[in-house]
């Protein structure tokens, strides 16, 4: 098996194929990718275009412009226009700096953020145009679209055989060295198995911190702009790609109701923690290894 380890995302990152091949250059791929879609970093592109308002690149339109499709494919419970929520829960640096800040007492809670709605994006060739107030956060979207990317490289490559995971989202083609489907763990003691196929999991149990009005955690619900409240606390979703498992698995923590029916919109499967009792789609049970 060849494989690579590396950190990217403020997570760490694996890829793994039976086949000889030099992994480097996929992950210089995933590395570019974080210059261009970090907002934590101040020269990536994502966080000149929320200072300067207008930017033209290429591929973060690209990306902008398919958040914006998912946005209506899930009725609105998927949303970018995050940005300026996640500032006022706190999330307005790394989890590690605030986990930091959280060990010494906690970061501020600010107690109003504009509307998601008072932001207006616009996707024009290139260019990408914000109006109003707030900023876009691609969070949600942004390392399952790059798992994506990785997977389309390999195949290009030749590697047709290939494991990729970003810090919990992974998208699996062919066989693995044995000649088996990938197996993949997704917590509680549960695997699947996975052959051309992506798996993503988002949770509140696990990125939250203390701010000055509670506890906050990353996943916003459009809605009220404030972290969710909603019955989901975590949720597992497999899918035919790794940026539709990424917001699947978003939107359904952020907006249960709407991601459970997008769900079977986009004929995806989910394990979900629901007040505190694990459940699955009907379909789910078919991936269980």
């Amino acid at each position: 098996m060849h494989t690579r380890t590396f950190r990217a995302m403020n997570t760490d990152w694996w890829i793994g194929t039976p086949i000889a091949l030099d992994l480097a250059p996929f992950e210089a791929l995933v590395h570019q990718a974080e210059q261009r879609y970090s907002r934590f970093l101040p020269g990536s592109a994502l966080s000149r275009l929320n200072r300067e308002r207008t930017l033209r690149d290429p591929v973060l339109a690209q990306l902008v412009r398919h958040a914006l499709g998912m946005h209506e494919a899930t009725g609105g419970a998927f949303d970018v226009r995050v940005g300026a929520a996640l500032n006022a829960a706190g999330y307005d640096r790394t989890f590690e700096r605030i986990a930091g800040l959280d060990a010494r007492g906690g970061t501020s809670l600010l107690t109003f953020t504009p509307p998601l709605t008072a932001l207006q994006i616009d996707v024009c060739g290139d260019e990408v145009r914000l109006g109003g107030p707030g900023t876009i956060d691609l969070g949600g979207i942004a390392k399952g679209w790059t798992v994506d990317r990785v997977a389309e490289a390999l195949e290009q490559a030749g590697g047709h055989d290939y494991l990729i995971d970003g810090g919990g989202d992974i998208r699996a083609a062919g066989r693995d060295e044995r000649g088996e489907a990938w197996r993949v763990g997704v917590g509680e003691g549960l695997a699947v198995r996975l052959e051309h196929a992506a798996v993503c999991t988002s949770s509140t149990r696990r990125r939250r911190w203390q701010a000055a009005g509670g506890d906050a955690h990353h996943i916003i619900d459009p809605a009220t702009g404030a972290p969710s409240r909603h019955t989901i606390a975590e949720a597992v979703v497999i899918a035919r790609e790794a940026t539709l498992a990424d917001v699947l698995a978003t939107t359904l923590i952020a907006s249960p109701e709407r991601g459970l029916a997008s769900l079977a919109a986009h004929g995806a499967d989910a394990l979900v923690l629901r007040d505190g009792q694990w459940e699955m789609t009907e379909g789910m049970r078919l991936w269980l290894a």
